[in-house]
Protein backbone atom coordinates (compact mmCIF):
# COMPACT_ATOMS: atom_id res chain seq x y z
CA UNK A 1 0.00 0.00 0.00
CA UNK A 2 3.14 2.44 0.82
CA UNK A 3 4.77 2.04 -2.41
CA UNK A 4 1.18 2.42 -4.18
CA UNK A 5 0.48 5.50 -2.44
CA UNK A 6 4.47 6.74 -3.21
CA UNK A 7 4.23 6.03 -6.72
CA UNK A 8 1.03 7.98 -6.89
CA UNK A 9 3.14 11.04 -5.30
CA UNK A 10 5.88 10.26 -7.76
CA UNK A 11 3.23 10.58 -10.68
CA UNK A 12 1.77 13.99 -9.61
CA UNK A 13 4.99 15.29 -8.99
CA UNK A 14 6.36 14.52 -12.72
CA UNK A 15 2.76 15.87 -14.08
CA UNK A 16 2.92 18.81 -12.52
CA UNK A 17 6.86 19.76 -13.31
CA UNK A 18 5.98 18.77 -17.12
CA UNK A 19 3.04 21.75 -17.03
CA UNK A 20 0.19 19.14 -16.93
CA UNK A 21 -2.75 20.40 -15.70
CA UNK A 22 -4.26 19.13 -12.28
CA UNK A 23 -7.52 19.01 -11.15
CA UNK A 24 -8.06 20.21 -7.65
CA UNK A 25 -5.08 23.52 -8.46
CA UNK A 26 -6.82 26.65 -7.77
CA UNK A 27 -3.92 28.44 -10.53
CA UNK A 28 -5.02 25.78 -13.45
CA UNK A 29 -9.20 26.98 -13.50
CA UNK A 30 -8.93 30.59 -12.35
CA UNK A 31 -8.78 33.17 -15.34
CA UNK A 32 -5.50 35.94 -15.32
CA UNK A 33 -7.25 39.09 -14.18
CA UNK A 34 -4.19 41.35 -14.40
CA UNK A 35 -3.17 42.69 -16.99
CA UNK A 36 1.03 43.67 -17.14
CA UNK A 37 2.76 45.63 -20.21
CA UNK A 38 5.11 43.23 -22.43
CA UNK A 39 8.54 44.02 -20.95
CA UNK A 40 9.69 44.93 -24.44
CA UNK A 41 6.71 47.81 -24.42
CA UNK A 42 8.33 51.24 -24.77
CA UNK A 43 6.72 54.64 -24.22
CA UNK A 44 6.89 56.89 -27.07
CA UNK A 45 5.26 59.70 -25.50
CA UNK A 46 3.13 60.23 -22.59
CA UNK A 47 0.32 57.14 -21.83
CA UNK A 48 0.91 55.36 -25.16
CA UNK A 49 3.38 52.55 -25.53
CA UNK A 50 4.77 50.61 -28.45
CA UNK A 51 4.68 46.95 -28.38
CA UNK A 52 6.74 46.04 -31.32
CA UNK A 53 6.04 43.87 -34.76
CA UNK A 54 4.04 41.01 -35.93
CA UNK A 55 2.47 39.23 -38.46
CA UNK A 56 -1.33 39.31 -39.63
CA UNK A 57 -2.47 37.04 -42.15
CA UNK A 58 1.38 37.21 -43.51
CA UNK A 59 1.72 41.32 -43.70
CA UNK A 60 3.78 42.84 -40.68
CA UNK A 61 2.05 44.80 -38.12
CA UNK A 62 2.54 47.05 -35.42
CA UNK A 63 0.68 47.48 -31.81
CA UNK A 64 0.07 50.42 -29.59
CA UNK A 65 -1.35 50.81 -26.09
CA UNK A 66 -2.88 54.00 -24.85
CA UNK A 67 -3.61 54.07 -21.58
CA UNK A 68 -6.15 57.19 -19.73
CA UNK A 69 -4.63 58.25 -16.85
CA UNK A 70 -6.63 59.38 -13.62
CA UNK A 71 -5.66 63.50 -13.10
CA UNK A 72 -4.49 62.69 -9.67
CA UNK A 73 -1.38 60.62 -11.66
CA UNK A 74 1.50 62.28 -11.44
CA UNK A 75 2.62 61.67 -15.00
CA UNK A 76 -0.52 62.45 -16.56
CA UNK A 77 0.23 65.02 -19.44
CA UNK A 78 -1.06 68.58 -19.27
CA UNK A 79 0.28 70.64 -21.31
CA UNK A 80 -1.24 74.33 -23.91
CA UNK A 81 -1.24 74.12 -27.88
CA UNK A 82 -1.32 76.72 -30.49
CA UNK A 83 -4.93 78.29 -30.70
CA UNK A 84 -5.07 76.85 -34.12
CA UNK A 85 -4.73 72.75 -32.87
CA UNK A 86 -8.37 71.58 -34.55
CA UNK A 87 -8.81 69.39 -31.14
CA UNK A 88 -8.44 65.95 -32.31
CA UNK A 89 -5.55 63.73 -33.47
CA UNK A 90 -5.25 60.31 -35.43
CA UNK A 91 -3.26 57.26 -34.69
CA UNK A 92 -1.96 58.07 -37.97
CA UNK A 93 -3.51 59.83 -41.15
CA UNK A 94 -5.33 56.94 -42.62
CA UNK A 95 -5.04 54.39 -40.35
CA UNK A 96 -8.81 53.14 -40.05
CA UNK A 97 -10.94 49.75 -40.14
CA UNK A 98 -11.45 48.44 -43.75
CA UNK A 99 -12.84 45.75 -42.94
CA UNK A 100 -15.86 44.88 -40.04
CA UNK A 101 -15.08 42.21 -37.48
CA UNK A 102 -17.13 41.40 -34.28
CA UNK A 103 -15.70 41.90 -30.49
CA UNK A 104 -16.21 39.95 -27.63
CA UNK A 105 -17.07 41.82 -24.39
CA UNK A 106 -16.12 39.62 -20.43
CA UNK A 107 -18.63 41.67 -18.59
CA UNK A 108 -17.84 40.27 -15.10
CA UNK A 109 -16.51 43.27 -12.65
CA UNK A 110 -15.90 43.41 -8.95
CA UNK A 111 -18.21 47.05 -8.83
CA UNK A 112 -21.85 45.77 -9.85
CA UNK A 113 -22.24 46.65 -13.50
CA UNK A 114 -24.94 44.63 -15.25
CA UNK A 115 -24.15 42.47 -17.77
CA UNK A 116 -26.61 44.32 -20.19
CA UNK A 117 -25.75 48.02 -18.95
CA UNK A 118 -22.00 46.94 -19.77
CA UNK A 119 -23.37 45.03 -23.46
CA UNK A 120 -26.00 47.75 -24.59
CA UNK A 121 -23.29 50.70 -22.97
CA UNK A 122 -20.55 49.55 -25.36
CA UNK A 123 -22.85 48.84 -28.02
CA UNK A 124 -24.58 52.58 -27.92
CA UNK A 125 -20.65 54.29 -27.50
CA UNK A 126 -19.66 52.44 -30.57
CA UNK A 127 -23.06 53.69 -32.64
CA UNK A 128 -22.29 57.78 -31.19
CA UNK A 129 -18.58 57.46 -33.07
CA UNK A 130 -20.25 55.39 -36.39
CA UNK A 131 -22.56 58.11 -36.39
CA UNK A 132 -20.21 60.60 -36.42
CA UNK A 133 -18.14 59.02 -38.86
CA UNK A 134 -21.10 59.38 -41.04
CA UNK A 135 -22.96 56.18 -40.61
CA UNK A 136 -20.15 53.82 -41.58
CA UNK A 137 -20.36 50.44 -39.96
CA UNK A 138 -16.73 50.44 -38.06
CA UNK A 139 -16.11 47.76 -34.90
CA UNK A 140 -18.68 45.45 -35.86
CA UNK A 141 -21.55 44.12 -33.56
CA UNK A 142 -20.23 42.86 -29.81
CA UNK A 143 -21.21 39.20 -27.88
CA UNK A 144 -20.58 38.31 -24.48
CA UNK A 145 -17.99 35.26 -23.54
CA UNK A 146 -14.98 34.53 -21.24
CA UNK A 147 -11.64 36.84 -22.13
CA UNK A 148 -8.01 35.99 -20.41
CA UNK A 149 -6.18 39.10 -19.74
CA UNK A 150 -3.01 37.37 -21.05
CA UNK A 151 -4.03 37.69 -24.35
CA UNK A 152 -4.98 41.45 -23.76
CA UNK A 153 -2.63 42.80 -26.26
CA UNK A 154 -2.38 39.29 -28.14
CA UNK A 155 -2.79 39.37 -31.65
CA UNK A 156 -4.97 36.45 -31.71
CA UNK A 157 -7.66 37.59 -34.61
CA UNK A 158 -9.97 38.37 -31.69
CA UNK A 159 -11.38 41.79 -30.73
CA UNK A 160 -11.39 41.46 -26.84
CA UNK A 161 -13.10 43.86 -23.97
CA UNK A 162 -12.85 43.09 -20.21
CA UNK A 163 -12.56 44.43 -16.54
CA UNK A 164 -9.36 43.75 -14.55
CA UNK A 165 -6.22 44.61 -12.87
CA UNK A 166 -3.34 47.18 -15.03
CA UNK A 167 -1.05 47.18 -13.56
CA UNK A 168 0.64 50.64 -14.22
CA UNK A 169 0.06 53.83 -11.87
CA UNK A 170 -3.01 55.85 -12.27
CA UNK A 171 -4.39 53.74 -15.81
CA UNK A 172 -8.15 53.83 -15.51
CA UNK A 173 -8.21 51.68 -18.87
CA UNK A 174 -5.82 50.57 -21.38
CA UNK A 175 -7.08 50.17 -25.17
CA UNK A 176 -4.28 48.43 -27.16
CA UNK A 177 -4.59 48.58 -31.15
CA UNK A 178 -2.35 46.86 -34.13
CA UNK A 179 -2.27 47.60 -37.17
CA UNK A 180 -0.14 49.49 -40.84
CA UNK A 181 0.61 52.72 -39.51
CA UNK A 182 3.58 54.05 -41.60
CA UNK A 183 3.78 54.21 -45.55
CA UNK A 184 1.64 55.52 -48.03
CA UNK A 185 -1.54 56.51 -45.94
CA UNK A 186 -4.03 54.97 -48.20
CA UNK A 187 -2.15 51.37 -47.12
CA UNK A 188 -2.20 52.22 -43.41
CA UNK A 189 -5.03 49.79 -41.55
CA UNK A 190 -6.50 48.67 -38.31
CA UNK A 191 -6.32 45.14 -37.93
CA UNK A 192 -7.31 43.93 -34.19
CA UNK A 193 -8.02 46.09 -30.36
CA UNK A 194 -8.85 45.09 -27.30
CA UNK A 195 -9.25 47.14 -24.22
CA UNK A 196 -9.68 46.58 -20.44
CA UNK A 197 -11.21 48.67 -17.37
CA UNK A 198 -9.47 48.87 -14.21
CA UNK A 199 -12.06 47.67 -11.81
CA UNK A 200 -9.54 47.34 -9.05
CA UNK A 201 -8.02 50.65 -8.02
CA UNK A 202 -11.22 52.49 -9.55
CA UNK A 203 -14.68 51.91 -8.43
CA UNK A 204 -17.28 51.87 -11.56
CA UNK A 205 -20.73 53.32 -12.12
CA UNK A 206 -23.61 53.48 -14.30
CA UNK A 207 -24.15 57.34 -13.92
CA UNK A 208 -20.83 58.73 -11.79
CA UNK A 209 -22.81 62.34 -12.07
CA UNK A 210 -21.49 64.39 -9.34
CA UNK A 211 -19.58 61.42 -7.76
CA UNK A 212 -16.25 61.94 -5.91
CA UNK A 213 -15.31 58.69 -5.56
CA UNK A 214 -16.50 56.39 -8.85
CA UNK A 215 -15.70 56.75 -12.83
CA UNK A 216 -18.52 57.12 -15.00
CA UNK A 217 -18.51 53.83 -17.63
CA UNK A 218 -19.99 55.37 -20.55
CA UNK A 219 -16.88 58.27 -20.37
CA UNK A 220 -14.36 56.03 -20.31
CA UNK A 221 -15.62 53.80 -22.69
CA UNK A 222 -16.63 56.20 -25.19
CA UNK A 223 -13.10 57.73 -24.92
CA UNK A 224 -11.41 54.39 -25.56
CA UNK A 225 -13.41 53.18 -28.55
CA UNK A 226 -12.36 55.97 -29.95
CA UNK A 227 -8.99 54.79 -29.47
CA UNK A 228 -10.09 50.93 -30.99
CA UNK A 229 -11.22 53.26 -34.80
CA UNK A 230 -8.17 55.02 -34.70
CA UNK A 231 -8.67 58.43 -32.80
CA UNK A 232 -5.42 59.67 -30.44
CA UNK A 233 -5.91 61.24 -27.27
CA UNK A 234 -5.44 65.08 -26.84
CA UNK A 235 -3.69 66.78 -23.85
CA UNK A 236 -3.93 69.96 -24.32
CA UNK A 237 -6.30 72.55 -22.33
CA UNK A 238 -8.44 74.13 -24.92
CA UNK A 239 -9.72 70.18 -25.78
CA UNK A 240 -10.16 69.32 -22.10
CA UNK A 241 -14.26 68.92 -23.26
CA UNK A 242 -13.88 66.88 -26.32
CA UNK A 243 -14.10 63.02 -25.77
CA UNK A 244 -10.60 62.44 -26.70
CA UNK A 245 -8.87 64.06 -23.97
CA UNK A 246 -6.81 61.71 -22.30
CA UNK A 247 -7.43 62.44 -18.56
CA UNK A 248 -10.31 61.46 -16.64
CA UNK A 249 -11.13 61.54 -12.69
CA UNK A 250 -13.66 60.60 -10.80
CA UNK A 251 -17.52 62.29 -11.53
CA UNK A 252 -16.10 62.89 -15.00
CA UNK A 253 -18.77 62.70 -17.90
CA UNK A 254 -17.74 64.92 -20.38
CA UNK A 255 -16.45 62.27 -22.53
CA UNK A 256 -19.84 60.71 -22.98
CA UNK A 257 -20.99 62.99 -25.89
CA UNK A 258 -18.98 63.32 -29.00
CA UNK A 259 -17.51 66.98 -29.59
CA UNK A 260 -16.36 69.20 -32.36
CA UNK A 261 -12.95 68.39 -32.52
CA UNK A 262 -14.48 64.29 -31.96
CA UNK A 263 -17.25 64.68 -34.65
CA UNK A 264 -14.60 66.48 -37.41
CA UNK A 265 -12.06 64.08 -36.77
CA UNK A 266 -13.85 61.01 -37.30
CA UNK A 267 -15.64 62.05 -40.46
CA UNK A 268 -12.12 63.34 -41.73
CA UNK A 269 -10.74 59.64 -40.60
CA UNK A 270 -13.85 57.74 -42.95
Amino acid sequence: MKKTIIAMCMIFVVMASLGFAVAGSKDNVQKQNKFILPKNAMEVSPGVFYLGKALDKGRVVEGYAFMIKDSQDKKARISKPPKEDPCYTFLAEGAKWKSVEPYIVDTANGRGLTDSFISDNLASDILKWETASGGYDILGDGKTGDVDASTIGQLNDKNEVMFGDIDSSGAIGVTIVWGIFSGPAKRRVLVEWDMIFDDVDFDWSEDATNSITEMDFENIATHELGHAMGMGDLYNTECNTQTMYGISWNGDIEKRSLESGDIAGINILY
